[in-house]
């Protein structure tokens, strides 16, 4: 049996950022009275992702994510004289207490930790995810997490793998996988760095990219049976 390196996702991969991220932006509108806006939070989950969007293609820096998608945002319910950063700074104190877990990923951890070596990847906020998983008790499954503010760039760029190759050395393209729920962050990251793919689409999208993972899963458990077959 082969002994695999698994370089994992956090945002909807491991974590529920979906769920951190709705909670902490409807506490962050009712402390300043914007939840009266109809349709408000619809609108910062659409340019929160748009933001994000243009950070992996280096199209805005990561400070500008900060203030950009609530500039967007605001623009559309004509809503002014807010300080963007003390918004983003009162958003960010509750997004670090999401430890959400999604289904089905302690389980798939506590199956292949003493089999395979962990890693986490991601393009978020250094202290938020270091609060998220220190809170989730994630940590202890990975020999690592690599952050994009750490590393000083991001998913899916080439220099991501590369700082990380550098770190722990050599890497194993025959026994190691990149695992994710985005093609254009994690999957496209595979193919930047040579390193197969296993695309976590527990949402069933259909993908219209043309960006091709090596594995496509649609939960924890089609994962499990994956990575055993993959150490045969």
């Amino acid at each position: 049996m082969k002994r695999l390196t698994l370089f994992i996702d956090a945002d909807d991969t491991l974590l529920d950022f979906d769920k951190a991220e709705t909670r902490a932006i409807i506490q962050t509108f009712e402390d300043l009275n914007l939840m009266k806006y109809d349709g408000i939070i619809e609108s910062y989950k659409r340019n929160n992702l748009k933001a994000w969007k243009a950070f992996e293609r280096g199209e805005i820096t990561r400070d500008d994510i900060s203030t950009e998608r609530f500039k967007w945002c605001f623009s559309e319910f004509g809503i002014d004289g807010l300080n963007l950063l003390d918004v983003n700074t009162l958003y960010w104190s509750y997004l670090a207490k999401g430890a959400d877990v999604i289904d089905g990923a302690r389980e798939f951890l506590e199956e292949v930790k003493d089999t395979c070596d962990l890693y986490v990847i991601t393009n978020g906020t250094a202290f938020i995810q270091d609060s998220r998983f220190m809170l989730s008790d994630m940590s202890k499954y990975f020999k690592k997490r690599y952050i994009s503010e750490n590393l000083n760039t991001r998913k899916p760029s080439k220099e991501f793998f590369d700082y990380i190759e550098k770190d722990i050395g050599i890497v194993d393209r025959n026994t190691s996988y990149i695992i994710g729920d985005s093609l254009s962050s994690d999957i496209q990251l595979g193919i930047n760095a040579n390193i197969k793919t296993i695309w976590f689409n527990r949402e069933n999208k259909i993908n219209e990219k043309n960006i091709m993972p090596d594995f496509e899963v649609k939960s924890f458990e089609e994962l499990t049976k994956l990575i055993n077959k993959l150490r045969d």
